[in-house]
């Protein structure tokens, strides 16, 4: 697909309205989102918790804005661009929805800036977004070839029977998923997550989850924290039983160890956060051809902790990966790995770094915004930083 370029007069018209955007955007990125609400297909693809607490809309709002700001510089962008792909090609976008969303998107900013959203104003805004749209589906639809021609892979939506359930903890499930048609299955990347699509007993949404198992042709591990304020998470919990069927859609994600090579990780998770991290650990990540890999792990109470055995197996095997775990509750000396009383605090991390060392984080919002605060102002590179923000908690705590 060729993308047509910008017309000429369409950047210098869009910075222009940059003061608005800083002003108003989360009014017009609200006004936009209570449009495509209204529209049951679209707002399934939406968290509706994320919607209700204010995260999309504020999120949104930064996205435009830094748009607008670099629109003269697209590829300063590639990162949060990369981003959105793996989100939308995880939950099914597909081309003819951009119309709507951007009908939406302009409809709220001339709602919004009334008589200052001129002609010229709106005609440039309408060519910006053409031109975004544009290049992500092309982008997407490069995606989508992609992982349909790779062995296992599929297009579109494909049905998962659950084979297994194991009780991590009090508050932590884990299911096993087999595809219902007994082919072999995409083996995805450690740190990847599968998006379900979830539309029975009232809901009508899609959610993703890391993927919790080494890569395996044969199905996949889901790690659920049951969250009490959670919908989709207690529905997991109460009513998904051994012998149902979710659709689900190819691994996504870029959360992954490939971009670093064989650069040491520390992988730093509180929480369910661990999932995408055993993952990488199981896959054997970890021996010394795929560069240093140390977990720094922590949890409430380290005796009521899931995934004990895992993590005791992987301390103990042979060329095994470095294993910190922190509890709040105090230390708990039956485990074998080095057990910390406290919080994971970014100090402790960075006085294990070396300088060439890329810190993932995953966990909590709270957890991941205090750390790589924390890192970020004792000179860590952002660029060696990479973190996992999923829609909800309930998907990475």
């Amino acid at each position: 697909m060729m993308v047509k370029p910008l017309e000429a007069g369409t950047p210098a018209i869009v910075k222009a309205t940059i003061p608005a955007l800083e002003a108003h955007g989360v009014t017009i990125t609200r006004t936009m989102y209570a449009s495509l609400m209204r529209d049951p297909a679209i707002a399934a693809m939406f968290n509706q918790t994320d919607q209700a607490n204010g995260r999309q809309p504020h999120a949104l709002a930064a996205a435009v804005l830094a748009y607008a700001r670099l629109i003269e510089h697209p590829e300063k962008l590639e990162a949060a661009l990369s981003l959105i792909v793996e989100r939308h090609v995880a939950v099914m976008v597909k081309p003819e929805q951009y119309p709507v969303v951007g009908a939406a998107l302009l409809g709220a900013i001339k709602t919004v800036l009334g008589e200052a959203a001129t002609p010229e104003i709106m005609h440039a805004w309408g060519d910006a977004y053409r031109f975004l749209a544009d290049v992500l589906i092309a982008r997407e639809a490069s995606v989508y070839d992609e992982r349909s021609a790779l062995p296992g892979g599929w297009r579109d939506w494909r049905a998962f029977r659950v084979e297994k359930r194991v009780q991590e903890s009090d508050s932590v499930t884990s299911f096993w998923l087999a595809p219902v048609d007994g082919k072999p299955v995409l083996r995805h990347e450690p740190g990847q997550f599968l998006t379900f699509r979830l539309e029975r007993d009232g809901i009508n949404t899609r959610r993703s989850y890391s993927i919790s198992s080494a890569p395996d042709a044969s199905g996949y591990r889901i790690s659920v924290k049951r969250d009490p304020q959670g919908l989709v998470s207690r529905w997991f919990h109460d009513r998904l039983a051994v012998g149902d069927v979710l659709d689900a859609t190819p691994p996504a994600g870029d959360f992954t160890l490939a971009a670093i090579g064989k650069a040491p990780a520390m992988l730093v998770s509180a929480g369910i956060g661990i999932t995408p991290f055993l993952s990488m650990l199981l896959a054997g990540k970890g021996g010394a051809e795929d560069g240093k890999r140390h977990l720094v792990h922590g949890d409430h109470d380290l005796h009521h902790m899931p995934f004990r055995s895992a993590l005791a197996e992987l301390a103990t095997a042979e060329s095994a990966p470095e294993i910190d775990v922190f509890g709040t509750l105090g230390q708990d000396r039956h485990l074998a790995m080095p057990t910390h009383e406290g919080r994971v605090s970014a100090e402790w991390v960075f006085a294990r770094m070396s300088p060439d060392t890329h810190v993932f984080v995953c966990g909590p919002r709270s957890f991941q915004r205090d750390l790589i605060g924390g890192l970020s102002r004792l000179g860590v590179d952002r660029a060696r930083i990479h973190h996992e923000f999923f829609g909800s908690d309930e998907g990475v705590a």
